[in-house]
């Protein structure tokens, strides 16, 4: 048992980034306990009511041949008293559920805070392994520290450009796995709900004349005014939503699959919201922004270009707008890719 469990360790800090840590962490304590369930719950604001995000979530079914089912999606939950005593009083709890499996809820901290919780289900009794998951567990916390400090841009606290390659990458698999749900599904009322809601956006979006800005009051208050962008960004976009600094003053969103109107409404707020922040001594500045829908056949540069194109068509009329790529397209407001092979040549 003690090699397996060194072994384990040894598996988890392996990881290169903060995701697959998490689902190593997951999969490892799987492994090693009699189990029905494991995720890990961050605690989060959506719409200004307290919930959780669950990540890396994993279910285990030993009656089945493949006993393990992921569920790629992060999911917002709704909290309970259980889960609040734990982040208040950051304590291991142990409670019995109504389906006669007893959850272990274990403190997640970062900076001496609980930020969430490893939740896990099980059937058997785990009093002799509360040792043994509280360690993994800070195991995950000290990692998580310097993934944090790798993956994140320093001013900001947004995901910077290396890690932003990375989770566009997984967003392609998530849109695919998705659009595979989508066409084996039994029921024509799931797949028109899975297929009406299957559209992720790449959203490009950068500071309108920011290089005056800098110019004329110098670079702390540029800093200032990318600082309070991204802090406007945060509060305008979902929790589920991914937000990056990838450039001085580029910034990109992966959105979350959502309808259309959705997505142009939460891009609308952002621009709404920047411009009627007042900036001490500058006054007010404005973004603009270009967007474009990312589907199961896209890869990651054509995407990039797509809503690159379209940033630079705001940029070009009027700037403080957004405009969505395909729609200038078929408006032909911008020429349409001619395509060679499978491969679109801009």
């Amino acid at each position: 048992m003690e090699s397996k469990i060194l072994q384990s360790v040894v598996e988890i800090t392996k990881q290169r980034n903060l995701d697959s840590m998490e689902s190593s962490l997951v999969a490892t304590l799987a492994e090693l306990l009699p189990v029905s369930y494991i995720s890990i719950l961050k605690s989060i604001k959506e719409n200004g009511v307290p919930c959780a995000e669950e990540v890396a979530c994993l279910t285990i079914d030993h009656q089945q041949s493949d006993p393990y089912c992921w569920n790629v999606d992060s999911n917002i939950v709704q909290t309970d008293s259980h889960f609040d005593d734990c982040m208040k009083e950051s304590r291991t709890i142990s409670y019995q559920q109504a389906n006669g499996l007893t959850r272990h809820l274990f403190p997640i901290s970062e900076d001496s805070q609980t930020i969430g919780a490893l939740v896990i289900d099980s059937e058997a009794d785990l009093s002799h392994n509360i040792s043994l998951i509280e360690g993994f567990a800070k195991v995950y916390e000290n990692y998580m520290i310097v993934f944090n400090e790798s993956e994140r841009d320093k001013l900001t606290g947004l995901f910077n450009r290396r890690t932003f390659d990375y989770k566009l990458s997984k967003l392609f698999k998530s849109q695919r796995f998705r659009s595979q749900q989508c066409e084996t599904s039994s029921s024509s009322e799931e797949r028109r709900h899975i297929d009406s809601n299957d559209t992720a956006w790449l959203i490009i979006t950068d500071i309108d004349h920011f290089k005056r800005v800098n110019d004329t009051y110098g670079h702390v208050y540029g800093d200032e005014v990318i600082l309070t962008i991204s802090q406007i960004m945060k509060a305008c976009f979902r929790n589920s939503d991914l937000l990056f600094r990838i450039g001085g003053e580029e910034f990109v969103i992966l959105l979350c699959p959502a309808p259309q109107d959705v997505a142009e409404s939460l891009i609308a707020r952002f621009l709404k919201t920047v411009e009627s922040h007042l900036f001490s001594d500058i006054g007010t500045v404005t973004v603009s922004a270009g967007y474009a829908q990312i589907t199961e056949k896209d890869y990651p540069p054509a995407v990039l270009e797509r809503a690159d194109k379209a940033l630079y068509y705001a940029k070009e009329h009027g700037r403080n707008c957004s405009y969505h790529y395909e729609t200038l397209v078929e408006h032909g407001e911008i020429a349409k890719p001619k395509k060679s092979g499978s491969v679109d040549l801009f």
